[in-house]
């Protein structure tokens, strides 16, 4: 599949859907903001679809205007694009519009990605899904504009860690380059995004780190956050993004993983890994995926089980 194949049947179609994975990340919120703009300033009929909560420090993201509660989107969009997404589940009540939708794109950059589309685009060389968003928009001919740079920058630094996980390259620093020459004031983004915390969160990264138990002669690291503790806190799910990090950077840790309970009970995992363990591996094992170094599964189980059972699979993942 050609990438020329996504845009011209997104420049044919009149109605379009954009739509990512529930528990929003940057990347998958400045990916569908920045596609949304995009195809608005061509003069289509487009909805993004919001399937759960947006985080609050993403709040400055431009192209609300154009944010749709699932349940009451106005119309049945001849397209869908599914941004970011590696599988269908990972819609939550969105699944509803892909059933719906006449075609169905995927355009996404997680290896383990299970090519759902009707058309799919998956570069998993690219440091964030937004990267092959800027190509969809240049290949339209849309000029980007700062509000379009904003997102496209905002989901970029989102995804890379600002710039620091290695899967970052030349390609991720010329377009990140090209939106600061745009206006975008990339201090700002970053400090926003990574260096600012409400009062409630600041709370809640304080009971993870308490949690924080290491094992396999210190190379894993495991936070664990029950629903309880997230309700005591007054917090949610989506204040959660990137509280793994700081089990990760622990030194001689390897792997790291967050634990946490969802709101109807089932066990979320979060992984990370600093050099050699391949993530997505130890997620595939529970019917998961993502990236090498950054993935995830879900399990119905007790906490204590699903500790148990991730800690078997990531000891046979050390050399």
């Amino acid at each position: 599949m050609m990438l020329t194949d996504i845009v011209k049947h997104l420049i044919k179609s009149d109605s379009i859907g954009v739509i990512s994975h529930v528990v929003p990340d940057g990347d998958a919120l400045g990916s569908s903001r920045a596609l949304g703009l995009a195809l608005e300033k061509m003069g289509k009929r487009v909805i993004i679809i919001k399937n759960d909560q947006t985080p609050q420090k993403y709040n400055f993201l431009p192209g609300v205007h154009l944010v749709v509660e699932s349940d009451s989107a106005p119309f049945n969009a001849d397209t869908l694009a599914v941004l970011d997404c590696g599988d269908i589940e990972r819609l939550g009540s969105g699944i509803l519009h892909f059933k719906k939708a006449g075609t169905v794109l995927n355009i996404d950059h997680h290896i383990s990605n299970t090519m759902f589309g009707n058309l799919n685009i998956v570069d998993a060389n690219a440091a964030a899904t937004a990267e092959i968003i800027y190509q969809v928009i240049k290949l339209m001919g849309v000029t980007v504009d700062l509000d379009i740079a904003t997102c496209l920058f905002t989901a970029i630094a989102a995804d890379t860690g600002c710039f620091r996980y290695d899967s970052t390259t030349s390609v991720t620093h010329s377009i990140a380059g090209e939106m600061i020459s745009i206006g975008v004031k990339s201090n700002s983004i970053c400090n926003g995004i990574f260096n600012t915390r409400t009062y409630q969160q600041t709370k809640m990264l304080g009971k993870a780190i308490e949690s924080i138990k290491l094992f396999h002669e210190g190379r894993t690291a495991v936070m664990s956050i029950s629903k309880a503790v997230m309700h005591k806190a007054g917090c949610g799910q989506e204040d959660l993004e990137g509280i793994i990090e700081f089990a990760r950077d622990i030194k001689g840790v390897e792997v790291a993983a967050l634990i946490r309970e969802t709101e109807t009970g089932d066990i979320k995992v979060g992984l990370r890994s600093n050099e050699y363990v391949d993530t997505s591996a130890i997620a595939a094992f529970f019917s998961g995926g993502g990236h090498k170094k950054a993935s995830g599964y879900t399990v119905n189980s007790s906490m204590e089980d699903a500790e148990f059972m991730l800690l078997e699979q990531i000891k046979k993942k050390y050399r």
